[in-house]
């Protein structure tokens, strides 16, 4: 049995009439007797407007929190929707929760050794995220006045005197892990892009070095590198020790070249010594590959030099570097040249003909696109497209950019240049045919959802992403004399970091709706900026600063 208040459903009838409804007096909810629209013209009744039912205060007081419940369920929509965009941010180097607002500083932290000033020498400081952390080994300097032939072979340690954890929403230090002398620790990168599960160190004087793995949680596991003579050894990526050495001696011609006032003699060195490559687990010992790179014929003033016995300047043969990505090494000498792969995968004798084909002799460099893909660019202006094994992925006409892209944007699209023409970019599908062109832009700032923000020089235009049609343009007139030096977004914003090009530290952030290209704010920046797990940490000369 129903309720004595429930009522049926409320029904309404649009009625046409000559005027606005009223309430009559006598209560019934019809026209009034004496007003107009009573009677026709010849005096019939007019037509009664339909009488609403007359609503309980249960009713009314039902509606009101329906409608509350639409708007509250319309807000916890958007909220839901913040939040997962929000986390989709956290995912990248580009992201950050959210830039509705101008940052403010939350917090600072100093180095234990403040850096020196910007034209009294060169800081190389390395960043890497571990867990949402960001993690900075100690930073080194050199002088630009410094004789590298005279100066002390050993730089000046700066910043942080151990390895500190940073949480970069609230300042706080997660842990710090102390290092030895002359700490060498990968993989790692200068702008906070690079991600890794454990970081590996190589630390200790050059007869003792020692082998520090640490995990995302600062916990630490060591050994001794137990090098054999002439072996060296380097981290690597994916908690790898990459350990190197020079075998296979075919002549000693190279060890006599000498050079002077930019010629050498001889001037070209066609025989060397192979370098053996050897990938162990940095933590354990375990080999897990080994890979030969042949010695080939080079140039002798593109080898090292360095100050002979007889204060002559002779080329150093034997020289071997070894430089760590996210996801690759590459082994770099006199005469010596390759990338390989986390798998133990030449990269750069990878894709079509291998390494018998000749398009190999004028591979310029290889390049990490991400999500184990390569991109190999070659000296015929064309590019081959790799993964992790070496399989060929697919080939363009010209150089990919591996651009920033926002973590909502689809990667439907590659961005090639050609570097005979100088100018822009071509968007290529999928399929290899070319969506749009551009030949108007210096470079592409970020590849964003719907829009591709590109660097015009004086000005910043976006571009649609689908079509390559300018949606907008902005003239950033308050930041002439400054460089952009960074990209991050919201998925909504795009905030371009701007550095002053005086030697003075600092600069400005200037944010941009992503959708129209209106200036939504403006904000000084003490120093250059990077987004991790989300938040926005500036590096100046004294130490950290977080801003949100």
């Amino acid at each position: 049995m129903p309720r004595p208040d429930q009522q049926g459903p409320v029904v309404f009838e649009l009625v046409e009439g000559d005027g606005p409804d009223t309430v009559g007096t006598d209560g019934a909810g019809g026209h009034g007797g004496d007003g107009p629209g009573d009677a026709d013209p010849d005096g019939a009744p007019g037509p009664r407007a339909p009488r609403l039912p007359r609503l309980s205060r249960r009713t009314r007081l039902v509606a009101a929190a329906a409608a509350a419940v639409v708007v509250l369920g319309a807000a916890t929509v958007d909220l839901v929707r913040d939040h997962r965009r929000a986390e989709l941010m956290r995912t990248s180097s580009v992201g950050v929760a959210s830039l509705a607002d101008p940052p403010e500083r939350l917090w600072t932290m100093r180095f234990d050794v403040a850096a020196p000033r910007a034209e009294e020498g060169f800081v190389d400081q390395e960043l890497v995220t571990m867990d949402g952390l960001l993690v900075m080994p100690p930073a080194t300097t050199q002088s630009f006045a410094q004789d590298v032939f005279t100066a002390p072979t050993d730089p000046v340690r700066i910043g942080f005197e151990d390895i500190v954890a940073v949480d970069p929403g609230t300042g706080e230090v997660a842990w710090r892990v102390p290092v030895d002398e002359n700490p060498e620790c990968g993989p790692s990168g200068y702008d906070a892009s690079v991600s890794a599960e454990a970081l590996v160190c190589v630390q200790g004087p050059a007869d003792a070095r020692e082998v520090l793995t640490i995990a995302p949680d600062g916990s630490t596991r060591s050994r001794a590198a137990d090098l054999a003579d002439g072996e060296q050894v380097f981290p690597g990526p994916d908690g790898m020790l990459v350990r190197v050495d020079r075998v296979t001696r075919a002549g000693d011609a190279a060890t006599e070249a000498v050079c002077s006032l930019g010629a050498c003699t001889p001037s070209v060195l066609k025989q060397g010594r192979d370098v053996r490559v050897v990938a162990e687990d940095a933590a354990t010992g375990a080999e897990r590959w080994t890979s030969t790179v042949e010695f080939m014929p080079v140039e002798s003033v593109n080898c090292p030099l360095v100050a002979g016995e007889d204060g002559e300047t002779v080329v150093d043969a034997d020289h071997v570097n070894v430089y760590s990505g996210a996801e690759s090494v590459t082994v770099d000498g006199c005469g010596i040249s390759a990338t390989l792969s986390v798998q133990g995968v030449r990269l750069d004798l990878a894709g079509p003909g291998g390494a018998d084909a000749d398009v190999w002799l004028s591979v310029a460099w290889v390049s990490e696109l991400g999500g184990d893909m390569f991109a190999l660019a070659t000296g015929a202006v064309r590019t081959f497209v790799v993964d992790g094994e070496g399989r060929p992925v697919r080939t363009l006409d010209g150089w990919v950019r591996a651009d920033m892209w926002s973590p909502d944007a689809p990667r439907d699209l590659w961005f090639v240049v050609d570097p005979s023409d100088g100018r822009g970019f071509d968007a290529v599908r999928e399929d290899g045919s070319v969506a749009w062109k551009d030949r108007n832009s210096q470079g592409i700032l970020l590849v964003g959802r719907d829009v591709v923000v590109v660097d015009r020089g004086a000005t910043v235009a976006g571009l649609a992403r689908d079509t390559g049609e300018e949606v907008w343009t902005w003239e950033g007139d308050d930041t002439e004399g400054m460089a952009r030096y960074r990209t991050v977004t919201d998925g909504d914003t795009v905030a371009m970091v701007h550095l002053s090009q005086n030697g003075r530290m600092g600069g400005k952030v200037v944010a941009l709706d992503l959708g129209t290209g209106e200036e939504r704010w403006d904000a000084p920046v003490p120093g250059s900026a990077v987004a991790v797990d989300g938040s926005l940490v500036a590096i100046t000369r004294d130490g950290l600063t977080g801003l949100g």
